[in-house]
């Protein structure tokens, strides 16, 4: 009689062992019966085919649970035809008929009319016990198993009646009805989780975007605890800045950087060089290189080159909603920074803080383009 070994028989493991395990068993195994290894290369390629089936089956944890329920069904049915077996010998024959009356079937019929009854009417917990009344006379059969995956559902153990479902469909492949019941339950199973993950993943974009736009407004605070001392060639050259120092120029310019990367990694930003262009789809106008034109323009006074682009753009009809943001979050940095600042320090970063915190947003604008996903545009 040929034995068939199961795959954790094949692997020399017991059913407890871990991934890990799992895995280094299958690494020796390999090495030591590899048809280019192994003197007897017929056996050594029969073994290797057995070994590699057994690993792609334990290594996944859905087939391995779904082949260990399997083990478990045929480890009980295989009990009770023990069972059956040795009352059958030492009974009389009027025993043995007593252990199979001919109206047994119709028993069966009887409970599974009465279970689905039961079931209908709500009484779960009756038609389940009378489908495990039936599976005691007939261990394979399917409608039990069926009635037992609708009461599973019923009750919101999704898992048990996907298990019941599939022990239905296993001993009558034929039941259409139960393979639809098993697809249904599979695929809202699935929608389930995948909303699940869906809902961690955006909480956990919420609070990484709060400890950035944190470290934002931060490093904003930073030029009221370390103003520092004014860059002494400013006075001399450009008096209008006379005030600033490297700390206010380093801050102001690094949470303006990390503003632009946050917008555009979050999609509130397209890419920038789509949206530094004007173009008149219709008129006589040509296209506008505006993005030069604002770098040149906010160099030397950013608010009078975010007027021309409102302008020009209003009458165009083209202004890009992007760039438009990219000026309220600086107009917010620069209004937060002046705050920071004292009187005289205030009022030039007010006037002139647009020129450096939009230049280093246009680079985190530019940053957040490339680290952001495809789908993102």
């Amino acid at each position: 009689m040929k034995v068939t070994r199961t795959h954790y028989e094949v692997l020399g493991l017991t059913r407890n062992a871990t991934a890990s395990q799992i895995k280094l068993r299958y690494r020796e195994l390999v090495r030591k019966h590899h048809p280019d290894v192994a003197k007897d290369k017929a056996t050594s390629h029969r073994l290797f085919l057995q070994i590699n089936d057994a690993y792609e089956v334990l290594r996944d944890p859905v087939r391995r649970k779904a082949y260990d329920e399997s083990l478990t069904l045929d480890e009980v049915l295989k009990a009770r035809r023990a069972e059956r077996s040795r009352a059958t010998t030492a009974k009389t024959t009027d025993q043995k008929r007593s252990v199979r009356p001919p109206h047994a079937p119709r028993n069966i019929a009887q409970l599974l009319k009465d279970a689905r009854f039961a079931f209908i009417q709500k009484r779960l917990t009756a038609a389940s016990d009378l489908c495990r009344e039936a599976l005691r006379i007939d261990p394979r059969n399917a409608r039990a198993f069926a009635i037992l995956g609708d009461v599973r559902r019923a009750q919101g153990n999704i898992d048990s009646a996907i298990k019941y479902y599939n022990y239905a469909i296993q001993f009558d492949p034929a039941d259409h009805d139960t393979q639809q019941k098993l697809v249904k339950l599979v695929s809202r199973h699935i929608s389930a989780h995948s909303k699940v993950q869906r809902l961690r993943s955006s909480a956990e974009i919420r609070v990484a975007n709060a400890i950035w736009w944190s470290i934002v407004f931060l490093l904003i605070m930073l030029i009221k605890v370390y103003p520092g001392v004014p860059i002494p060639w400013l006075h001399t050259y450009i008096p209008q800045v006379s005030k600033w120092s490297w700390n206010v120029v380093g801050f102001l310019a690094a949470a303006s950087a990390l503003a632009g990367a946050i917008l555009s990694a979050n999609g509130f930003l397209r890419h920038p060089d789509n949206e530094l262009v004007f173009e008149n789809a219709g008129g006589n106008w040509a296209v506008v290189p505006v993005g030069l034109l604002l770098l040149i323009g906010s160099g030397f006074f950013f608010w009078g080159a975010a007027a021309f682009y409102i302008i020009v753009g209003g009458l165009q009809g083209s202004a890009s909603r992007s760039v438009l943001s990219v000026f309220g979050a600086v107009t917010a940095l620069v209004l937060l920074a002046s705050f920071m600042c004292e009187p005289v320090l205030g009022a030039q970063v007010l006037l002139f803080g647009g020129n450096i915190a939009f230049l280093s947003s246009l680079f985190g604008w530019y940053t957040g383009a490339a680290l952001k996903p495809l789908s993102a545009e």
